[in-house]
This record gives structure tokens, sequence and C-alpha cells, in this order.
């Protein structure tokens, strides 16, 4: 009896894992391959529209001059440009660099006090923004000079498309990098083919691009990236992906470093998901539910379900060899997760240990995540980045 019953808590962690990772991109290959696409010109548009870049700051000094140079470096109508700068009333050079700059025109440097957080910053400058499109980023997303025409070619050519999303690329470095990487490829992969069929349901927070008047106040503790497309989707609009809009980040040196953003980010878009549950409505948004289904929610799942099994199977351990191998196996694999944080601390790396390390690490950010959701604990400020060369 407790042998059938880890089979069938085996199974199920099998299927959810396999469909997400294999099932689910193959049915959205199926569909984009039998869908019928209208031919649509996205050529430059003769009239170049103007755009309000939105770069929330806190204590970015480390990029903020490389972020700067990289918007001036756009190919791109300067006249039709503005970059507002919003730190998050940060205490190193931050503020600094950016007056720097802000006399040689179309920068603006504004200054949240107290700390409130990304979303409250957006909401403070939101009323006075006049430009035909909005353009939010981040500070340490360094732009490639097209970016932002390619989003531009996307969304003026498309009149039912609210929301463009460009694609982070992760510089990833040899001797330290967390598995990270691979996440957001996977990631990325997931938004072209859910952009190519219907809309994606979750932009690159580093760099997306969305129309005036969908962007409006939003809860302080929203995830910007996920529930303004949220937002764009629920008042008749689609969201797309661009992989040509391309920003680079460094990508994390150790699993570790990402797990209280992803616990942040996790927590966030389950409140997101309460707050606009209408798109879960089947009936009303079939195609939106489906994905969001399948790409948030089985993967906000997966750790709890993990834990509950490891969990389960301990419990369930007798003397048969099948429970005996089904615990072990576990155990080795967090104990080696667990060995490969303390070990990339230390900077010593060792490749076998990286593919358990970041599951180790996910597993307990989902989790942290779910739990913040679950205690009511919305957390609106956030930690700087720390990607390093």
């Amino acid at each position: 009896m407790t042998d059938n019953l880890l089979l069938i808590f085996m199974s199920l962690g099998i299927f959810l894992f396999l469909y997400h990772l294999v099932l689910y991109p193959l049915i959205l290959l199926i569909l984009n391959m039998l869908k019928k696409s209208p031919f649509i010109d996205y050529s430059i548009p003769k009239e170049l529209p103007t755009i309000t870049i939105l770069c929330p700051a806190y204590n970015e000094e480390d990029c903020m001059e490389e972020k700067i140079r990289s918007y001036q470096n756009l190919n791109y109508d300067k006249d039709k440009l503005r970059m507002i700068v919003i730190s998050d009333d940060s205490t190193d050079k931050t503020n600094e660099i950016v007056k720097k700059y802000e006399k040689a025109g179309y920068i603006e440097l504004v200054v949240q006090k107290p700390r409130k957080g990304k979303q409250s910053g957006h909401n403070l400058v939101e009323p006075n923004i006049k430009s035909k499109y909005i353009l939010s980023t981040d500070a340490n997303s360094i732009f490639h000079p097209d970016a932002v025409i390619e989003l531009v070619k996307i969304i003026e050519n498309e009149e039912k498309t609210g929301l463009v999303s460009g694609k982070l690329e992760l510089v990833v470095s040899e001797e330290h990098e967390s598995g990270e990487a691979n996440y957001w490829s996977f990631d990325s992969l997931l938004k072209h083919n859910e952009s190519k069929l219907k809309t994606l349901i979750g932009a690159n927070g580093s760099i997306f691009i969305i129309r005036r008047h969908l962007f409006g106040q939003v809860h302080p503790a929203s995830v910007d990236d996920f529930e303004r497309v949220l937002i764009t989707i629920k008042n008749g609009y689609n969201a797309k992906y661009n992989p040509k809009a391309i920003v680079y980040e460094n990508s994390t040196e150790r699993a570790s470093q990402e797990i209280k953003r992803k616990i942040r980010i996790i927590s966030q878009e389950w409140f997101a998901i309460k707050r606009q549950s209408v798109l879960l409505n089947i009936f009303r948004h079939p195609v939106v539910a489906f994905f969001l289904i399948s790409h948030k929610i089985i993967r906000w799942l997966i750790p709890l379900y993990a834990f509950l099994f490891f969990i389960v199977s301990i419990l369930s351990i007798n003397n048969s060899l099948f429970s005996i191998a089904v615990s072990g196996l576990q155990i080795i694999l967090y104990a080696s997760g667990l060995l490969g944080m303390y070990l990339q601390s230390k900077k010593i790396k060792i490749s076998l240990l990286r593919i358990p390390t970041y599951f180790t690490a996910m597993i307990y950010a989902g989790n942290g995540g779910f739990i913040k959701f679950l205690q009511k604990e919305e957390m609106a400020v956030w930690q700087t980045s720390i990607r390093k060369d």
C-alpha cells in the first residue's frame, strides 16, 4: 500500500514536471504550425512615436553610467525619447551619476523618499507622462542599440497589441554560473510561442513597452512585468514578444543569490493572479487561462509538490527497496544542492552540482513565495540585483 502511494505521488510529480518542460512547449509548437497568420508589414514607421523610458534604481552606482550610455546609443530619434530615472532613495552615488547626465537633456532624475519600491516609483511619475508609449526597464539592463525601434515596429503596426516585451540575454560567466541562464532560455522559448499563438502572459521586466492609456496606477507590491500584461489582456489587447529587442544583464554567480529575488517575485505573482483572477475563467478567456495554468501556476506548484513528495517519501520508508531508493535519491539530490550552494558561496566551481544546486534553490524559493502569499505578506521593496562580471 505504501509503495503504491509513493508510485502515485511520483507519477503525478513526473507528469507535472514533464508537462511543463516538454508537453506544453510541444503543444504550443504544434498549434503554431497549424495556425495561419496574416501578413503584417513590420516596417519602421515614418513618424516615430514619443516614448518615456522609466528606469527605477536603488543603489545602482556600479551600472548606472553604462545604462545611461546604452540609452544614449539607441538608434532612435532623441527628440522622441525621454528617460526618467526613479531613484528609490538611493544612498550611494546613483543620484550623482544621473545628475551629471541630466544637464545634457532627455534624462530626468526623480528621487522617491522614503524608499517604497518600484511600483510606487512608477505610480509617482505616472500622472505627468504625456508620451504615446511607456517603456519599463531596469538599471542593470543594458540596451542593444536597436532595442527600442524593434519594440516600436511591433506595437505601431498591430492595433490590438497593447504591450510588447523584449528579450533578456544573460551574459554568462563560465566560472560562476548559477543555472539562471538555462531558466531564461526556456522561459524565452515559451514567451515566443505564446506570443505567436495569441498573447504572452508575462513580459521581461528588464524591457517592455506599453500603450500610455494602459499604464495606470497599480498596487505598490505589484510585479510589473506580469500584472501589467494581465491588465493589458483584460482590456482587450494582446501582449507580444520580440526577441530582437534585446537588453543584456550579467548572470548571477550563485543560485543562492536568486532565492530572495525569486521569493519576492513568486509571491507577487500569486497576488497578481488573485487580483486578476477573472483571466482564469476558461469560458471567458480559454486561451489565456490555458497559458496561465500551464506556464505559471503549474511552475509555481512544482516546488510545493516536490516538497510534499519528499515528506511523504521519508514518512513512507519501509523495508521495500522501492521506498528506500525513492527516498535515497531525493536525499542525494537535495544534499548535493545544499553542498553546491555552500561551495558556490566559497567560489568553488563543480559543474556536476550546478543543476541540483539551482533546482534546490528554486524549490526553496517557490515554497517561500507561496508561504508569503498564504501569509498575505506583500513585498514592495526590492534589493539591488547582484549580477557581477
